[in-house]
């Protein structure tokens, strides 16, 4: 495999900062030769083809194999490599984690690949990752052949009778065709599965047998645009439990409304916003989303005081209400707050359709004094409506929510001068505290068209980064499955490619070093990317629960390191990624140095290339 010659550099600041340059090469377009003038479709997956370019995907993440490869060549030698187009990952898990991030960034379904038995099991942790996280993806996994007669040996080891059993406890909606309409019936009812909230991942088995069947007649595909092949009109709130919610809002003392995973949605937090506002209602962030401007003065995301001052508390499609409304303690055997009960918690979401017997995604059963199983968006219309009405018959209303916003402004201000007092005290600390990194990242790309493709959730610095709204921040894996991070930011840098936006991710160490080869990806198919690793050398969550198992059992902390550090030797993480064909920076220890190695990594991003700056920070 060749590898793109190093640059030779005559700034010394270069070679003192510790980076290694290399050449961003030419794209490589992957445009196929000869390929058939005529469209009519030849095998059936021709055909498939035809319904996958109909229904809009503009990608198919996939890595080889043989049980797909008449697809594969359809995609190739019969569609030209065009809408859906080939796009290579380096391991199953990395396929379905680009899936899940392009789904998030792109707000639109994902289609991956996956061969046979063995592919589908490397890849289920994505699967797992994107189930949890409410993504739809289109998942075709070739198998098979079904027929003994066309099998090889290592056929029958590498197929399963009903192969979507595998991961049936975690997709949708799965299916096994037995004809070529079959599938294209299966993959007409899966999208529209995928796409009906609450929305996830499905997976549709295609026979090899059947992808090499040649077509004995014309195949119709059918109008996916039409009304039929797309999801059902979003449920409403019934007219009598809207009254019941406009009733505790209006007359709370101190409501609070929390965004859950109406982050996703672009176009929330116009309407959000209309509502906090409206109701004079204190604002919080569902641990990993983002849907308001982070300077709003009735956003106070990050203050604990605020959450448990309010009485009436309003989750906007929140994975765990429980969590939401911070109904867990520090501790495994603090399993629930002793006065979580004195708030009243209205839960709007479609949470409960998604329901399994397998896990229970989500948590446990909240104390919710109502449950709403509506479409979080529309109900938030009618919502916005009924209080307006309310306000109208009762202008004294409007005057006690004017009041109740200047004192929530107020405490916007103290909160925000606690966030910037915490990052001036950690400002030179070494190792770099994550609060610097963030900060310096900020200030490197906050006059570009960013969007945040990952960050470390619990180290993360609230108030620091200023975010606009919904749209700019792609979330957790939500299955909390580490190796999610690089491809997930690679299949949302691919979605920022191509509306212009500037991708810049901030993946841990451990959760880098299992999906590094997502680089390979997103250098082969020249999609910028700024990609920040967050490197303490340690897989930290678990060292910290160590120490504190060790504590109670009144035995050594200080052997907590064994078992979950990366020391000695340390991973050079640069050196893996410039491997893969990125620009690198690092590893970068000195707090002081942070500033320039972003402004050169931000520089190659905008001309085109991916860069990953190694930084090695303190551990919270």
């Amino acid at each position: 495999m060749s590898r793109a010659p190093k640059a030779k550099s005559k700034n010394p600041s270069l070679k003192k900062s510790n980076v290694r340059a290399r050449k961003v090469a030419k794209s490589a377009c992957e445009v196929p030769v000869k390929t058939r003038k005529h469209n009519r479709a030849e095998y059936g997956s021709d055909a498939v083809v035809d319904m996958l370019r109909n229904y809009g995907f503009k990608y198919a993440f996939l890595n080889p194999g043989s049980s797909f490869s008449g697809l594969h060549d359809s995609l190739v030698n019969y569609n030209a490599n065009v809408q859906p187009k080939a796009i290579l990952g380096l391991h199953e898990d990395v396929v379905t984690a680009m899936g899940q991030g392009y789904a998030t960034a792109a707000e639109r379904p994902a289609l991956c690949i996956l061969h046979n038995l063995v592919g589908l099991l490397h890849g289920t942790m994505g699967i797992f990752n994107m189930y949890c996280a409410g993504m739809p993806v289109l998942i075709l996994g070739g198998s098979g052949p079904s027929d003994p007669a066309l099998r090889g040996p290592v056929d029958y080891t590498h197929s399963a009778n009903t192969q979507g059993e595998a991961v049936r406890s975690y997709v949708k909606w799965d299916d096994e065709a037995t004809t070529v309409d079959g599938v294209l019936d299966s993959v007409a009812r899966g999208y529209k599965i995928a796409n009906t909230a609450p929305k996830g991942p499905v997976y549709i088995a295609f026979d090899s047998g059947l992808q090499e069947q040649e077509l004995k007649k014309p195949v119709i595909i059918p109008e996916t645009d039409q009304p039929a092949f797309q999801p059902p009109v979003p449920a409403a709130i019934p007219a009598d439990a809207l009254d019941d919610i406009v009733d505790l809002l209006v007359r709370a003392r101190y409501p609070m409304i929390i965004g859950g995973r109406v982050g996703y949605v672009s176009t929330s937090t116009g309407q959000i916003r209309e509502l906090v506002e409206l109701l004079g209602a204190a604002y919080r962030e569902d641990r990993t989303f983002v849907t308001m401007p982070t300077l709003h003065p009735q956003n106070l995301t990050g203050s604990r005081k605020a959450l448990d001052k309010a009485d009436v508390v309003l989750a906007l499609d929140c994975a765990d209400v429980r969590w939401s409304v911070g109904g867990y303690g520090d501790n495994r055997d603090d399993y629930k707050r002793k006065d979580a009960k004195r708030q009243k918690v209205i839960d709007l979401s479609m949470n409960e359709g998604a329901s399994r017997r397998w896990n229970r995604v989500g948590g446990p059963i909240a104390d919710t004094t109502l449950q709403l199983m509506a479409d979080p968006m529309t109900g938030i219309s009618q919502i916005i409506a009924a209080v307006k009405k309310r306000i109208r018959s009762d202008r004294a209303l409007a005057a006690r929510f004017k009041a109740r916003t200047a004192t929530l402004a107020k405490e916007k201000a103290s909160l925000t001068r606690e966030q910037q007092a915490k990052l001036k005290a950690r400002w030179d600390e070494n190792p770099i505290s994550p609060d610097r990194m963030v900060a310096e990242l900020w200030a490197a790309v906050r006059k570009k068209p960013w969007y945040l493709t990952l960050r470390n959730h619990r180290s993360w610095p609230e108030g620091v980064w200023e975010f606009e709204g919904a749209g700019q921040y792609a979330g957790h894996s939500s299955g909390g499955g580490l190796g999610h991070g690089a491809g997930a930011s690679v299949g949302a840098a691919f979605a920022c490619r191509d509306d212009g936006r500037f991708p810049v991710g901030i993946i841990g160490d451990g959760d880098f070093m299992m999906g590094s080869s997502a680089v390979w990806s997103a250098v082969h198919y020249k999609t910028p990317l700024l990609i920040v690793i967050n490197n303490n050398t340690s897989w930290y969550n678990d060292e910290e629960l160590q120490v504190k198992v060790a504590k109670h059992r009144g035995r050594a902390t200080e052997n907590a390191y064994i078992g979950t550090t990366t020391r000695d030797p340390d991973v050079d993480l640069a050196k893996v990624s410039e491997g893969y064909g990125a620009v690198v920076e690092g590893p970068v220890s000195e707090p002081g140095d942070l500033a320039e190695a972003f402004k050169r990594a931000v520089k190659v991003v905008e001309d085109g290339g991916v860069s990953v700056v190694d930084v090695r920070t303190a551990s919270l």
